[in-house]
């Protein structure tokens, strides 16, 4: 039993942080591969304890089972890993004499929430650094690829914008409605102009080919709160070719706080995919 707890928490461990990495650096691994890397980290040091050559040998099994075998796709996230592993561990060494359970489960649980709440905090926090650096905001032209269509948008990133879909964390931007009007299906059209953003709507009345890609947003503004339906993009090209991770757009009807001439408000995520064309140094995205 206390090789299973040992095994337990490494495991949970690895995945936080591996999950921080891949977030970081936007290498977009499974979850399925996040899981197995996480248990092949796991292994070598519940088996071989008191083993400097095992912890290596776990750390390397760990990197090129999540993210591949290539110099470019191992280089940064292992860097990103080593950090995340000693700022998470470092706090977890602090704060689980008092929290630790004398049940596994519950063991496993608290040092997993912990973790994640650590690294959740670094995260945000290293961003808000990133982009204290930079511009306040960028305006940019941009092509959106959606509905089998690409649109030729001029947006505006905003750093103010925060916005995430709560599932899966990925960015949420809002589109002015009238910029990608003509290219929205009109068996798709009826039900998003019929939505009432004060109740949650029905993704049900949506035609059922377009469900998959559709997401309730909550959106909390100093109107107060409203619901709207997020809409999973294809690809979202920006600056001189900078593609944008995955996410998703809300269309607003409403577009009279937009910035002048722009047809869509960016997430602040954006700064770090926009190849920088004024001079300053360009952000590659950690």
């Amino acid at each position: 039993m206390y090789g299973e707890l040992i095994v337990g928490i490494n495991m949970v461990f690895n995945y936080v942080i591996l999950s921080f990495a891949n977030r970081m650096v936007k290498a977009q691994a499974t979850r399925l591969r996040l899981l197995l890397a996480s248990l092949a980290g796991a292994l070598p040091v519940a088996i071989f304890p008191d083993s400097r050559i095992a912890i290596f040998i776990a750390f390397g099994l760990m990197i090129i089972c999540a993210f591949g075998m290539s110099m470019s796709s191992i280089g940064n996230p292992a860097v990103i890993v080593l950090i995340g592993a000693l700022f998470a561990g470092g706090a977890l060494t602090v704060f689980t004499e008092k929290f630790m359970s004398s049940d596994s489960k519950a063991t496993v649980f608290i040092s997993a929430l912990l973790a994640y709440l650590f690294l959740y905090l670094f995260k945000t926090k290293w961003m808000d650094v990133r982009v204290a650096r930079r511009l306040s905001s960028f305006s940019v032209a941009s092509e959106l690829s959606i509905w089998n269509e690409t649109i030729s948008i001029p947006c505006f990133i905003d750093t103010g914008n925060r916005c995430i879909e709560p599932m899966s964390g990925d960015p949420v931007h809002f589109v002015s409605l009238k910029f990608v009007e003509r290219s929205i299906p009109e068996d798709l059209k009826g039900p998003l102009l019929s939505c009432n953003t004060k109740e949650m709507p029905q993704l049900s009345v949506f035609p059922t080919r377009f469900q998959k890609s559709l997401r309730l947003i909550r959106l909390q503004t100093v109107q107060g709160a409203s619901w709207a339906v997020g809409f999973k993009f294809d690809r979202w090209i920006i600056a001189e070719g900078s593609e944008l991770p995955p996410g998703y757009i809300v269309l607003t009807k409403q577009d009279n706080r937009y910035p002048e001439g722009a047809g869509a408000i960016m997430h602040a995520s954006a700064l770090e995919s926009i190849s920088n064309e004024r001079g300053t140094s360009h952000v590659a995205g950690i």
